[in-house]
């Protein structure tokens, strides 16, 4: 692992020293003259709230929900240095405080642009409680985390953001597909996009149990931008332990094929690892399970893309588990790119005969 130090420290230092350091100033009586950027604090909120019928082998239970919540706060302190803060608000169903509605962060960091470094633009840094390079970026190919988290947050494997250091940006210029750039939320890079960093390793939602760090890239190719510019390959990969003083092996490798345009959304992905973040996916003194799976996510989008039909299928195994999970939807959206939408969520265990969970539900995202 301080293989992995000695590297990350390298590029960091090889990065800031190619910088335009210059335009990182502290000068207050300088805000309020620059107009390059906006000193205001501009605020965003994201809520999911919903119907649901849940029936498993142990509960059936019909409700109005809050599945989720995000408030988030941004500032810009110079044209390269701005800070963004984002409250996490969900209900509590475990434990003595269940039926709270609880707040906790989600992001709290501080974010600093680069200048163009040759091939690498649109770089920046994100330093504190961050984005982890993969889920957030599914999450703008998926458009559905109303209905539930993507793949491998769904299974455990790990979470959208950590405590850490992540260094983004784009291989080559933006693309000049105005369809893609309008449609689509994945970066607009011409040849693709890359995301890497080390990070506790344990979640925004966990205590860092261990000394040790986990170190998760992506890297992201766009091999047709001039005929097929929503066309992109993916691979994914995590190198680390699993949160647990046992210090159990957590990596994974993963592939993905997506496509964006105006019509469609399909992605496809492959997963094998060991372990998991959290350190569970282990016997009692460590020993990673070894663990693979795949999921397969389409939308087709009709009437202007007012409405869309979204179905997933995921499968994963583990040891002795095998999980099979089928999604099937529809959305409408109205304004500001809110939804609401009616899903079925089958979960079973090895076979569909075999059901574990099923869930109904009505959602409703609001975005402001």
């Amino acid at each position: 692992m301080k293989l992995y130090y000695f590297l990350l420290i390298g590029i960091l230092t090889n990065l800031l020293a190619q910088s335009d350091l210059k335009t990182f100033k502290f000068n207050p009586d300088s805000l309020s003259e620059n107009k390059n950027y906006n000193t205001d604090i501009t605020t965003e909120g994201q809520w999911f709230l919903g119907l649901q019928q849940k029936n498993s082998q142990s509960i059936s239970r019909n409700q109005f929900t809050l599945k989720r919540g995000y408030i988030t706060f941004r500032k810009e302190f110079t044209e390269n240095l701005s800070v963004r803060f984002t409250q996490d608000i969900t209900l509590d169903e475990e434990g003595s405080d269940a039926g709270n509605i609880e707040m906790r962060l989600k992001y709290c960091y501080l974010k600093y642009k680069t200048n163009a470094l040759s091939f690498l633009t649109n770089t920046y840094f994100e330093f504190g409680l961050v984005h982890r390079p993969w889920l957030s970026f599914e999450e703008d190919i998926n458009r559905y985390r109303v209905q539930g988290t993507m793949y491998l947050e769904r299974y455990n494997i790990l979470n959208s953001a950590d405590f850490g250091l992540t260094f983004v940006g784009l291989l080559g210029e933006k693309i000049t597909d105005s369809e893609i750039l309008e449609r689509s939320k994945t970066p607009p890079g011409k040849f693709g996009s890359f995301a890497i960093g080390i990070y506790n390793g344990g979640g925004y939602h966990a205590i860092e149990n261990t000394n040790n760090k986990t170190f998760e890239g992506r890297l992201t190719i766009r091999p047709l931008y001039e005929i097929l510019s929503g066309l992109q390959l993916s691979y994914t990969f995590v190198y680390g332990k699993g949160n647990t003083e046992s210090l159990p092996d957590f990596n994974f490798n993963s592939a993905i094929l997506s496509i964006e345009n105006k019509s469609y959304v399909l992605s496809s992905q492959y997963y094998s690892g060991q372990g998991n973040s959290s350190g569970n996916l282990a016997d009692s003194v460590g020993n990673s399970f070894v663990n693979d799976g795949y999921s397969i996510f389409g939308e087709v989008k009709i009437f202007d893309s007012i409405i869309s039909l979204f179905a997933r299928y995921d499968f994963f195994r583990s040891n002795s588990y095998k999980s099979h999970r089928a999604i099937l939807g529809i959305a409408y959206y109205f304004t500001n790119k809110s939804k609401f939408i009616v899903d079925i969520d089958y979960l079973a265990n090895d076979k569909f005969s075999n059901l574990k969970t099923k869930i109904i539900e009505a959602v409703i995202e609001i975005v402001f």
